[in-house]
């Protein structure tokens, strides 16, 4: 399922321009009583809501803020910022469902915690992904950089003294010499050799004749004087 979340990329960031990521309607709030173990919240032990509305997730440069807006005028009821996208610490989703969480309110020096969820499933797994992908964009790929950066970096350069040593084809290595056919032999049949010089040959009569070893003969000899 694809999130309604509208994540703007990295180089479009401007820390001055407030940018919305994402509109729900038909949020809730609850008074939350204190937790019934060190584990967490139960959404189950929260009463009726106090609170009915819109919310909105809106970003300015790596921060992130949650508005809870009264669905007809558009007054803030309460927000929850969010430095540097770090959520987890300002939003705890409950033990006993996903469709609610408990938001950290910061005003000054003093903060307070509710309860804030949705009656649809979608709008909940929306604003969990919304969270989600903003950090993941531009948070997390930052601190990855920065961690890549204060790796220690490979010197690869040729100290002095050094050389290298290449090996190339055919360099000091073993030559395949290419295989000559054999005499007597191609295409897979069999042939006599050529007679050599000086090779007797046998005639038709059945006697053998010499063949003289010779030098070629002048065709121009007689036209010589």
């Amino acid at each position: 399922r694809v999130s309604h979340c509208h994540i703007v990329m990295a180089d479009e960031l401007d820390p001055d321009v407030e940018y919305v990521l994402l509109n729900k309607r038909d949020a809730k709030v609850y008074q939350v009583p204190p937790a019934a173990s060190a584990s967490g919240h139960k959404a189950a032990d929260w009463k009726e809501a106090i609170w009915r509305g819109n919310v909105r997730i809106v970003g300015r440069g790596k921060e992130l803020t949650i508005r809870l807006l009264d669905s007809g005028s558009g007054s803030l009821f309460a927000q929850c910022v969010i430095p540097e996208g770090a959520y987890e610490r300002y939003v705890e989703r409950v033990l006993d469902s996903s469709r609610y969480w408990v938001l950290k309110i910061v005003n000054g020096q003093r903060h307070a915690f509710i309860g804030f969820g949705f009656s649809d499933r979608n709008d909940a797994f929306d604003f969990n992904a919304c969270l989600a992908d903003f950090k993941a964009t531009f948070i997390d790929k930052v601190h990855e950089a920065k961690a890549a950066e204060a790796l220690p970096k490979k010197d690869l350069s040729l100290k002095e003294g050094q050389t290298i040593t290449v090996n190339l084809p055919g360099k000091g290595g073993r030559r395949r010499v290419p295989q000559v056919p054999q005499a007597g032999y191609a295409g897979g049949v069999s042939l006599a050799p050529p007679p050599s010089t000086g090779t007797a040959l046998q005639t038709s009569s059945g006697k053998a004749t010499e063949i003289a070893t010779t030098a070629p003969e002048d065709d121009f000899a007689d036209f010589a004087d």
